[in-house]
């Protein structure tokens, strides 16, 4: 009998290792528990197009959390669509606030503004082609600034820069009266602008009370600020060797890296 019957699990520094694979060990575990009977979620900051191919290479058929936790969907292998089952977008005007704010002060931050399934840029740069690289596909280029003035719809901002950029920016944002919005790091160079309330948490418990699992028979694994509300609201959460200090400083449970199969191990040892 499982230990854990709902798992969610993190991508980037948790599932795929430095080199952006998916380490056999780690395959073998999650189709182990899966076909033991276990719900294995992926919950990432990424868009959706750039978790389907690892969702096929593991066999699964699941909903995901994308955007962290802003936008759950559900992938249709045949068609290649999506179908929404939750989201939750920012409220009107933040993200052309916040579009003008990075401009005014000049920062040298990569905008990234995540539509539903749809990732825009002004242009392509540096930190845009590094993160298409890791996930697997291209932004569209927009002229963004009338989208946004415009009311587009928007579920997340991913602002990439050093981290000194970063910090100023996040300095910035806590200055910023009314806007309401959640501001956490998946990186030190990454800031993931997204609805207030916005998180995995809030996914983890749609999806216990969806398939009827308790939350104190979930797990989470994660290695990043934006995991821990996760890690946090699960019956178990399961950080990875390599988490960041944030995560550190909350979480009693680790395992192993993601160069070294922890996702297998936290499986292996905690939910089977």
């Amino acid at each position: 009998m499982l230990k854990r019957k709902l798992v969610l699990s993190d991508i980037d520094g948790t599932l795929i290792d430095s080199d952006n694979q998916l380490q056999p060990e780690v395959i073998a575990a999650i189709r182990d528990y899966t076909q033991a009977g276990g719900h294995f979620v992926l919950a990432s900051a990424r868009p959706a197009l750039g978790m389907v191919q690892i969702a096929q290479q593991l066999g699964l058929a699941l909903p995901m959390v994308t955007l962290n936790g802003a936008l759950i969907v559900q992938n249709d292998p045949q068609s290649g669509n999506f179908t929404t089952l939750l989201q939750q977008p920012m409220a009107d005007g933040d993200a052309w606030r916040i579009y003008r704010l990075i401009k005014a002060a000049h920062l040298p931050i990569s905008i990234n503004v995540h539509a539903g399934t749809h990732w825009y840029v002004d242009a392509h740069e540096y930190w845009s082609n590094q993160e298409a690289a890791i996930v697997g596909f291209t932004p569209e280029t927009k002229d963004i600034a009338p989208a946004l003035e415009k009311g587009l719809t928007v579920h997340k901002i991913l602002c990439m820069g050093e981290p000194d950029a970063i910090d100023r920016l996040d300095a910035l944002l806590k200055q910023e009266n009314g806007l309401d919005i959640s501001a956490s790091r998946s990186k030190p160079t990454y800031l993931e602008l997204t609805a207030r309330g916005v998180a995995k948490s809030s996914a983890l418990r749609h999806l216990a009370e969806l398939w009827n699992i308790p939350l104190a028979a979930t797990m989470a694994v994660g290695d990043g600020e934006n995991d821990l509300p996760m890690m946090q609201a699960a019956g178990l959460g399961v950080g990875m060797g390599n988490s960041l200090k944030q995560v550190r400083a909350v979480l009693k449970t680790f395992v192993a890296d993601n160069n070294h199969a922890g996702v297998a191990e936290a499986l292996r040892k905690y939910a089977m």
